[in-house]
């Protein structure tokens, strides 16, 4: 299979949708397949500017000429998106014909490009959706619902779609905002985001090399890891850490990460001893950074269900550490956490019941690590890198022998 796939970001950034699409392009190589990679010659912060060719793994990647401004504004973020989005049809239109492209959705609407070179090269397209758009966009307070720019881009949005031959979902809940986007149910495929547990596994808190270069010894830590970004309310976990400053003393809140917010929750996190803010780690050392934490905390705005999951999830069972989800109950991260008893369940928004869950693992330490031990059991009965990937290729190849003629 020759597959053709573009995303802004590929290796060696560090986003989410740039370490999935990294790991499944390289298990394909694997596999026997030949992929080529379209993404920016920008990092998802901004400042860098990486080689416009390489080889990595085996994986031929092709870097397009674009801005590198990263996230601090939203005209930063239309400027990387544009710049990028013209260069990347460009180089759709010209690179070798391959059996398939795939086409993930940053930036937004970028797969309404590959649908445009697709169509005109007679080539098969897979989106991989990880996210809505424009309902994202209006969720975030970005565009304004019913605004001339959100209806025209939720019909490009819904064109798009049905140009698609599958669309890939990352939970049932996105399958079904897909529908009402436009795909044809028919033609939605559920797999969700991974983690690769040979990087990411639990590393006991006696042997843990970032806890003890950090301080950690005795405090009772919970941990996020990721982006500090628009749909992820960390205030409330921040002031969750304020209500807890006196009655659980050995608490720490670790953030770990980066992103737009970042200005935002150091200015929340002033003057509170047991709110420490870090930047994100090395991949190699995920392992130790994830198991640094006696339990992890994910959240989503109340009115992202359906559009986004957030991938963090499988990092954290990866490490065998249970997780307070913070969000609508319908999201994919409620189920898994309520169906094997990994954690808690929590309203958005809701510090108080943030601060009680806080309080109920501190004090039944003893439960809270089995849940961190189940949750590295689900993990490799569901959600491990091979597991994934291979359902993945699955889909793949469904497309080209069925989309192909």
């Amino acid at each position: 299979m020759r597959l053709l796939a573009i995303n802004q970001f590929y290796a060696p950034d560090h986003s989410a949708t740039s370490q999935l699409l990294t790991e499944l392009c390289e298990d394909l190589v694997a596999a026997g397949d030949r992929v080529t990679v379209i993404a920016s010659r920008g990092t998802y912060l901004g400042g860098t500017k990486l080689p416009a060719r390489e080889t990595i793994r085996g994986v031929d990647v092709v870097r397009a000429a674009a801005t590198s401004l990263g996230k601090a504004s939203v005209a930063h973020r239309l400027a990387d998106y544009g710049t990028f989005g013209t260069s990347a049809m460009l180089e759709l239109a010209r690179a070798a014909r391959p059996d398939l492209i795939l086409a993930l959705t940053t930036p937004p609407m970028i797969a309404s490009a590959a649908a445009i070179v697709a169509r005109a090269r007679g080539v098969p397209l897979v989106t991989w959706v990880q996210d809505l758009y424009p309902e994202v966009a209006v969720a975030f307070g970005v565009l304004r619902a019913g605004s001339i720019v959100s209806l025209a881009l939720a019909r490009i949005a819904r064109l798009t779609q049905r140009a698609a031959c599958l669309s890939v979902a990352l939970s049932d809940g996105m399958a079904a905002r897909l529908a009402a986007q436009g795909q044809a149910p028919a033609r939605v495929r559920v797999v969700s985001n991974w983690s690769d547990g040979q990087r990411i596994y639990p590393v006991p808190q006696e042997a843990n090399a970032f806890r003890r270069a950090h301080g950690l010894e005795g405090r009772f830590v919970v941990g996020y890891s990721g982006n500090f970004g628009l749909g992820h309310d960390l205030a409330s976990l921040i002031d969750a850490a304020r209500r807890l400053e006196k009655s659980l003393p050995e608490l720490l809140v670790l953030l770990v990460g980066d992103g737009a917010r970042r200005g935002e929750i150091e200015r929340l996190a002033r003057g509170l001893d047991n709110v420490r803010v870090l930047p994100y780690q090395p991949r190699e050392s995920l392992h130790e950074s994830l198991s640094a934490a006696d339990i992890h905390v994910a959240t989503l705005a109340a009115d992202l269900e359906g559009l986004l999951v957030p991938s963090k999830l499988y990092g954290i069972l990866a490490a065998g550490r249970p997780l307070i989800y913070a969000g609508p109950e319908a999201c994919e991260v409620a189920r898994v956490v309520r169906e094997h008893d990994l954690g808690f369940v929590v309203p958005p928004g809701d510090a108080e019941a943030l601060a009680h869950a806080i309080c109920r693992a501190a004090r039944a330490v003893e439960t809270t690590r089995e849940m961190g031990a189940r949750s590295r059991r689900v993990f490799d009965r569901h959600f491990d890198r091979p597991h994934a990937v291979a359902r993945f290729r699955s889909v793949l190849r469904e497309a080209v022998a069925g989309c192909a003629a």
